[in-house]
């Protein structure tokens, strides 16, 4: 449940975009917001990956890297100017939550972790896809 909440602020701020789009009094605000929460949920899931790669049996420092590259890439996206932001989270969501899905398939993850994020990303690969739309000149 608390994950689907999560969802909510994607959808709204994209509703927001589609809807109102550059007429809306707060255009630069809620692109602003969009990229912060964003970038935020990328960093969490990389958080959760770091979480994971301390467990004995997947201690390597190759997780550990790459667990750190979501948080990373969201910081830097926070500089890409609109709409290249969306289109860099959308990849970035896209590789996250297919990272997760594959692992739980090989028995890394639970199974339900894997099909919970192959829904998640997906609404949340489809908002940034939209927002990308949506902002594009």
């Amino acid at each position: 449940m608390l994950a689907l909440l999560g969802l909510v602020p994607f959808v709204i701020m994209t509703g927001l975009l589609a809807y109102a789009g550059r007429d809306f009094i707060a255009y630069p605000q809620l692109i602003l917001a969009l990229a912060g929460y964003s970038a935020t949920i990328l960093a969490f899931l990389g958080g959760i990956r770091w979480g994971f790669s301390l467990a004995p049996a997947h201690q390597g420092i190759g997780t550990l890297v790459a667990s750190v590259v979501p948080s990373l890439l969201g910081w830097v996206l926070l500089f890409a100017p609109s709409p290249y932001v969306f289109a860099g989270f959308a990849l970035g969501f896209a590789a996250t939550g297919a990272w997760d899905v594959l692992s739980a398939r090989r028995g890394e993850l639970p199974g339900w972790f894997g099909r919970l994020r192959l829904v998640l990303s997906g609404i949340v690969t489809l908002c940034q896809i939209v927002a990308f739309a949506c902002t594009w000149a």
